[in-house]
């Protein structure tokens, strides 16, 4: 099995029983192989701090870290490298700043990312699995 690297979506779809993925995002996680975009643990503080998810900070990363650890996914190291290359994607295809990022994590670090967000597809040199095509 190659490695996947997943993104903060995934994480949002885990996170809340009314997100209507989060069954596939519960069951995409038993898949071995899987590694965490760096920058999502930063977007995820953002949406934390603007107020868009309401949580108990320390029982949230708390929780987080058991998951990741639970299902042995791997945060993948940051690089000054990925900051390139995000510059360069959105100036090309217009991703957003954290989308930008993740997606250079995935090229530079030549593993597929798995996103509910379409907008991927369309970024020549990355690898785009919809969550539901992941086997």
């Amino acid at each position: 099995m190659y490695p996947l690297l997943i993104e903060t979506d995934i994480l949002l779809a885990v996170a809340s029983k009314e997100d209507k993925y989060h069954d596939e995002a519960v069951n995409l996680l038993g898949r071995k192989g899987l590694k965490l975009s760096p920058y999502s643990l930063l977007e995820l503080d953002l949406l934390i701090k603007s107020g868009v998810l309401d949580v108990d900070i320390e029982l949230f990363y708390k929780g987080l870290s058991e998951l990741l650890k639970y299902y042995g996914i791997r945060i993948t190291l940051p690089s000054p490298l990925h900051m390139v290359k995000a510059w360069y994607l959105r100036r090309k295809y217009g991703l957003t700043y954290f989308d930008s990022l993740h997606a250079s994590v995935a090229i530079l670090e030549g593993i597929p990312i798995v996103s509910y967000d379409e907008g991927y597809s369309k970024v020549e040199g990355l690898v785009y699995i919809p969550p539901s095509a992941v086997r």
